[in-house]
């Protein structure tokens, strides 16, 4: 016999599935609003649910951001391929992330979305934590990956200090990107232009790399 007071899986189903449904409708309403320009009530009217129903979701306006921010960073990344293959040297592994982040950098609404981690990041700190967890690190972490791997191949030494390199690529070109796209506006082809400072990036690694086993070898 079901228990009336658990809910059952076609419950849990459908709330999920509104759960998202409306924060499609938020993302897409934030991002063209911005975070003054957006209401409670304009997002309701827009996704055709009750306030009281957003409420029920997200608690308030900031919880509803922080989801939206968690919602977008998830979306953002949603056809990148996270795992370095087994058979790509590290140079060809970085390279691969980096013009994937390139190319999610470079998709129209991520200017706006860049603003709207700005504004909200001044309201509420938990704005900036989210994107900084879902964003920055899941992309901290892919770079990473490509040298535990080649650290597993032996190509790399176990002890190799490679903890820094992952979020000095990941900054130097999201640096360069917002630049390009939220600042300067240059939208158009914003994707065409990093492959060469990308390639520098990555000889700055490999030679970074080179010096620190030089020096074990030579014991300083």
């Amino acid at each position: 016999m079901t228990d009336p007071r658990r809910p059952t899986t076609s419950k849990t189903s459908r709330g999920a599935t509104r759960r998202r449904e409306l924060l499609v409708e938020a993302a897409r309403i934030f991002l063209r609003d911005g975070l003054d320009g957006t209401s409670m009530d304009v997002i309701a009217s827009e996704a055709g649910a009750s306030k009281s129903t957003l409420y029920r979701h997200f608690g308030d306006k900031d919880g509803l951001l922080i989801a939206v921010v968690q919602f977008l960073c998830a979306d953002f990344i949603k056809d990148i391929d996270r795992s370095p293959k087994p058979d790509c040297g590290l140079r060809e592994g970085l390279r691969a992330i980096l013009l994937q982040l390139v190319h999610v950098l470079s998709k129209p609404s991520h200017p706006d979305f860049f603003r709207l981690i700005v504004a909200g990041s001044q309201r509420l700190p938990q704005v900036g934590e989210a994107w900084h967890e879902h964003g920055p690190l899941v992309w901290h972490d892919m770079l990473g990956k490509v040298f535990d791997a080649q650290i597993q191949l032996g190509v790399l030494p176990d002890d190799l200090d490679y903890s820094d390199y992952p979020e000095i690529l990941f900054d130097a070109v999201f640096a360069d990107m917002i630049i390009r796209t939220a600042v300067l506006g240059k939208t158009q082809d914003a994707d065409k232009a990093p492959g060469r400072y990308i390639d520098k990036l990555l000889d700055g690694v490999v030679a970074g790399l080179a010096s620190q086993r030089s020096e074990r070898a030579q014991g300083v």
